[in-house]
């Protein structure tokens, strides 16, 4: 299974916009704060220039470059492969053994697995997509059995109605763009998102600009990690679209 760095041709749907000619639903997902990814993974990270982390649960402070690009990372953008994590050991096997299909590494960069590996590599992911990842055993030299990839995020749309939300209420204004930035469904969990229908143009999963920490993905895509068991795990709940 190699899928290297991948991305969907896009077709032009019924409008002449560019996207994938699919219709259906969406979904939000709450991936970004699932606390059980990530933690106690017994994982350490190399990025490159820098020295490998050291090999405890306590995740160091990153340099500030590292910093940045984690930033826009989790805000939906594209970062380059020097960006990402060069690559992460293993030094923890009982630890590292019960991760599941997803887990994060260098303090919160997605690496994926098995089947969730194939199920992403069917959809379109947008300007990232799965990039071949190396982890190494202790010895920092020998590579751990499986294949591994870095989920490499890569497209943002504009289509949240935030004044139809049940449940959306604002964050801050963003200082370069002057966008109004929404927190959706913080103090009633089980309140309706709405998006508009620009939101079935494009890649089938992305990130909304004017939403905070939410990632947004298509209803085939949806349905698809439901049906490999990773629909608790992403968090997913429908959406509306008006």
């Amino acid at each position: 299974m190699v899928f290297g760095k991948w991305r969907r041709d896009r077709t032009q749907d019924s409008s002449g916009s560019e996207g994938i000619g699919r219709s259906g639903g969406v979904w939000m997902s709450n991936l970004l704060s699932n606390p059980h990814i990530g933690n106690k993974q017994g994982l350490r990270s190399k990025f490159f220039g820098h020295p490998w982390q050291p090999a405890r649960f306590e995740i160091p402070l990153s340099p500030a470059e590292v910093r940045a690009a984690m930033q826009r990372y989790a805000q939906g953008h594209a970062l380059e492969r020097n960006e990402l994590p060069e690559a992460a050991a293993v030094w923890d096997e009982k630890s590292f053994k019960k991760v599941k299909d997803i887990f994060t590494c260098g303090g919160g960069v997605y690496v994926v697995k098995g089947k969730l590996a194939e199920v992403l590599s069917r959809f379109d992911l947008g300007d990232g997509g799965l990039i071949p990842f190396s982890i190494f055993k202790a010895d920092l030299e020998t590579p751990y059995p499986g294949e591994f990839f870095l989920l490499n995020f890569g497209c943002i749309k504009n289509s949240l109605l935030p004044e139809q939300c049940e449940d959306a209420q604002k964050f801050f204004v963003d200082k370069i763009s002057g966008l109004q930035v929404w927190k959706v469904n913080q103090l009633r969990p089980e309140g309706e998102v709405v998006v508009s229908s620009r939101a079935l143009v494009g890649p089938d999963l992305w990130f909304e600009e004017a939403v905070h920490y939410r990632i947004f993905v298509s209803d085939a895509l949806a349905q698809a990690l439901i049906e490999i068991g990773m629909g608790e795990v992403f968090k997913l709940k429908r959406c509306q679209i008006a």
